[in-house]
């Protein structure tokens, strides 16, 4: 896509209005026009990228430790109890995000942010199967090899039937003191 059609290069050069929070010379972060909660920030990098794989690994590391230091900032500011940080380039079906971007995104006690999934199980031989996929890809990764693309193990694998398992109550960790704890903490930038 063209930097010119993509509607969050748009909002980086600012003929796209928005409410910026932080910018620096290589990344934007706006307030969510739609937020999940109070809060929400959307971190873009200036220049256009289709996905974070397409990102010069320097840019992507800073990416991610302004994302961190936004979330902190979160919970000082908002009184967040926790903050989740989402890429993804498909949302939910049909809302394709064309730039690389993180989704900073504040939570609070009772808000209805959801991020549902029927887990699954996977056999022994399933977990040894994928293991030495991934070890294989980040071996090449790591040797400068453009590892070969892969038939999807759900294609080549029947999915197994979801196994419901009874959940097992533990006592909750007291999260206000956690919180106040990790709000007391330094954040290096």
């Amino acid at each position: 896509m063209e930097e010119n059609q993509c509607v969050f290069c748009q909002i980086v050069s600012g003929t796209i209005k928005s409410s910026v929070i932080y910018q620096d010379e290589n990344l934007v972060g706006i307030l969510d026009i739609n937020p999940a909660t109070m809060g929400h920030v959307i971190l873009l990098p200036r220049t256009h990228y289709s996905s974070l794989y397409e990102m010069p690994q320097n840019l992507s590391l800073g990416f991610f430790n302004v994302a961190r230091v936004i979330g902190y900032s979160l919970l000082i500011s908002m009184g967040a109890t926790n903050v989740d940080l989402i890429y993804s380039q498909e949302l939910r079906s049909g809302n394709f995000t064309p730039h690389a971007l993180i989704h900073i995104i504040p939570r609070y006690k009772d808000d209805n942010v959801n991020y549902a999934w029927q887990p699954n199980t996977m056999s022994e031989e399933d977990i040894k199967m994928v293991s030495q996929a991934v070890i294989g890809a980040i071996d090449k990764i790591r040797n400068q090899e453009a590892p070969a693309p892969a038939t999807p193990v759900q294609q080549t694998r029947p999915a197994p039937a979801p196994v419901v398992k009874p959940v097992q109550s533990q006592p909750e960790p007291n999260k206000e003191e956690k919180l106040l704890e990790l709000k007391k903490k330094i954040v290096v930038f």
